[in-house]
């Protein structure tokens, strides 16, 4: 398992967004400060959190296995604020985790 927390500031008014890039199934958690939601998909997707701040942690893991590199991405407005993935330069791991900060 990777994971990397960073702190992020800027506009309170942007909305926040996840981006899940990954051709093939996966599944995951979304946990921020209104509570944890499950999420699931097939190829490419991207979920708005709306306006939020403070904690944020985004776990997702490849239901299928495959090789292809999964890539989780946090989006405050249109910059990306924190993106992680599989690839470790040893190898692909299953599943990726993203903690970050956002404040106001």
């Amino acid at each position: 398992m990777l994971c990397f927390v960073v702190g992020i500031s800027g506009c309170i008014s942007s909305s926040v967004k996840v981006a899940v890039d990954y051709p093939g199934s996966w599944n995951g958690t979304i946990t921020d400060s209104s509570g944890t939601q499950t999420i699931e998909g097939t190829g490419n997707k991207t979920i708005d959190l709306g306006s939020i701040t403070g904690s944020l942690r985004v776990k997702v893991e490849k239901k299928d296995k495959g090789s292809d590199t999964l890539t989780v991405s946090a989006i405050r407005g249109d910059e990306t604020v924190n993106s992680m993935n599989s690839s470790t330069g040893s190898g692909e791991l299953d599943d990726v985790t993203l903690s970050i900060y956002l404040t106001s």
